[in-house]
C-alpha cells in the first residue's frame, strides 16, 4: 500500500481537472459504501437517518454503546445495546417509532455533552 506522501506526490502530478475528477470519484465511492460496513471497526462513525425524531446514529459493537443525536441536537448514549437491536433500528420503517418502542426506557442511558 502506498504511503500518504506517495499518494500526495502522485496527485500533484495530475492536472487540476484530473484531481477534481478523482476527488469526485472518491466521494462517490464513499457514499456507495455499505452502511453497515464499519460496524466492527474500532471507531464507529455517525450515520445520518431519515427521521423526524433522530438525526444520526452510531453503534460501537465492542462496548455495546448506541449513540443517538436527536433533532433537538441532544446526544444520548444507550448502554449494553445488542448488535441485532442496532440492525433492527437501522432497518426500521420508522427509526423514531422503533426508538420509542424498543430502545428508550429499555436501556441505561446517559446524555453526552455536545
Amino acid at each position: 500500500m502506498a504511503s500518504f506522501v506517495e499518494v500526495e506526490k502522485l496527485a500533484l502530478t495530475l492536472s487540476e481537472h484530473e484531481r477534481a475528477r478523482l476527488a469526485a470519484k472518491l466521494i462517490d465511492s464513499l457514499s456507495n459504501a455499505d452502511p453497515d460496513e464499519d460496524v466492527g471497526r474500532e471507531a464507529a462513525r455517525f450515520k445520518p437517518v431519515s427521521s423526524s425524531m433522530l438525526r444520526r446514529v452510531r453503534y460501537d459493537p465492542k462496548s455495546g454503546f448506541l449513540d443517538v443525536v436527536f433533532r433537538t441536537g441532544e446526544t444520548y448514549r444507550y448502554k449494553d445495546v445488542p448488535l441485532d437491536e442496532y440492525h433492527k433500528l437501522m432497518k426500521a420503517e420508522s427509526h423514531g417509532k422503533y426508538m420509542q418502542m424498543h430502545v428508550i426506557d429499555h436501556y441505561e442511558v446517559v446524555r453526552l455533552d455536545d
